[in-house]
């Protein structure tokens, strides 16, 4: 039997052997009950030693591929021959895209408190209880972290029993859809794309509501009167407008004698540079009519990849009774929960709302400065601001640029005056730079045409 090997591969010679062997039996080149050379024979043929030769036959044993007779040798088992076809490999197609210039989800990853993490994640990692599987809906200890922490900081009030952990806020809103066996939904426009991928992966129909100086249209709401209402009041994506209290009390009593809830996505809430921010809906609610959704990705950092959902008694219980998982390990989990726990988050967003704060007022200051005719809005809060440039169709320049368009993010195409531009990971010189040309360039060619 011609057996081909190559001695100078890394693959073992005795691997060899048996996927050489195999391969013929299963393209019927090796018919049923052939009788395989002995192990001696073989050996010599191939100048190989038995020993490699007997691992082989072993694992084509234990394969049910051949089998051993005594004092007869190996033979074939019946086997049905496997088709055989030309089976190239072929690459995957992958969209390309551009890296964008002030990305809106980026942090400066140079003020991480990275030492911290790192002496954190040793000690948990030496905890051996945590190597068998835990809660399915998060750990206890990181519950009463975040339910402590979300009390003091955002005015929620909840249960630990309420406070489920994900590893994303696409994650969590799944979650929340199949709970409510995937309803009809009211967005804002312009609203943040996470949340409309989400719903047309699960094929659930939406409106979409205006967003007004003072937050969502709540005539629209109240017209659609749809199961949920998602809604980012602390700092709305990507406008930047925050949500009055009033129109919270006004979209919390409307919402107060029907079955629909409101989804809070207390979005870019941590990072407020001038005055006290409000406290979250949730907080406000007296019916439970509040799903509360946060993440760590920009107070701590965006690849550890820890959010947090807070559901009215209802619908948690319903969670439970689902059966629904967390998906997180339970490692990270407890990170995050002694990060809470020593209070190394409440440190690191103060340290980090002084140094954005000061980076955004340096931009803010030099674009009125040189742009004075470019309109700036929603540099207040959050980690990015708008700048729009009244009349002006900004999107063909933005996307030479690199630079988000608001249109991107509306349903009806507004917004094409209008840029967005996160101050995380560059350094305020580099961004001013940047914009500065940019907008050198769209007045240019708004001179061109008049």
């Amino acid at each position: 039997m011609f057996i081909d090997l190559k001695k100078n591969s890394k693959v073992a010679l005795y691997e060899q052997l048996y996927t050489d062997i195999k391969t013929k039996i299963l393209d019927g080149r090796l018919h049923a009950n052939a009788k395989l050379p002995s192990k001696r024979q073989l050996s010599q043929d191939v100048s190989i030693s038995i020993t490699t030769v007997e691992r082989a036959y072993n694992l084509l044993v234990e394969e049910n591929l051949i089998t051993s007779k005594e004092k007869s040798g190996h033979y074939v088992v019946p086997t049905e021959a496997l088709k055989i076809q030309s089976k190239p490999l072929i690459s995957v197609k992958k969209p390309v895209f551009n890296k964008m210039e002030f990305l809106l989800g980026e942090v400066d990853t140079s003020i991480v408190q990275n030492d911290v993490i790192k002496q954190l994640s040793i000690d948990v990692f030496q905890d051996r209880s945590l190597l068998n599987s835990g809660d399915k809906s998060g750990e206890a200890e990181l519950k009463l972290a975040i339910r402590e922490y979300l009390y003091v900081n955002r005015g929620v009030q909840c249960t630990d029993d309420q406070v489920f952990i994900g590893p994303s806020t696409e994650y969590l809103l799944e979650q929340v859809f199949y709970l409510l066996d995937y309803p009809a939904v009211t967005l804002e426009d312009p609203s943040y794309p996470v949340v409309k991928n989400v719903l047309t992966r699960l094929k659930i129909s939406y409106n979409t509501a205006g967003v007004n100086t003072d937050g969502i249209d709540l005539k629209a709401v109240k017209k659609y009167n749809n199961k949920i209402v998602h809604i980012t009041p602390s700092h709305q994506f990507p406008s930047g407008v925050v949500m009055s209290l009033n129109k919270r009390i006004q979209l919390l009593n409307l919402l107060s004698d029907t079955e629909n809830y409101v989804i809070e996505d207390d979005y870019d809430s941590e990072f407020r540079y001038t005055g006290r921010p409000l406290s979250s809906l949730q907080g406000l609610d007296q019916n439970n009519k509040t799903i509360y959704i946060n993440t760590f990705s920009k107070s701590i950092y965006p690849s550890l990849r820890i959010a947090v959902m807070v559901l009215p008694p209802e619908l948690a219980e319903k969670y439970y009774d689902k059966g629904l998982s967390c998906n997180v390990s339970r490692q990270m989990q407890h990170i995050v929960a002694k990060f809470i726990e020593g209070q190394y988050l409440v440190r690191h967003i103060n340290r980090v709302r002084k140094f954005y704060g000061k980076k955004m007022e340096v931009i803010i200051e030099s674009l009125k400065n040189k742009h004075p005719e470019v309109d700036l809005s929603g540099y207040h809060t959050g980690m990015h601001f708008v700048a729009k440039l009244k009349g002006v169709d900004l999107r063909q320049l933005a996307k030479e640029h690199l630079i988000i368009s608001m249109a991107d993010y509306t349903e009806n195409r507004v917004g094409t005056d209008t840029v967005l531009i996160g101050v995380g990971s560059k350094d305020e010189k580099e961004i001013i730079n940047k914009l500065d040309y940019f907008f050198q360039e769209a007045k240019k060619k708004v001179r061109a045409k008049n």
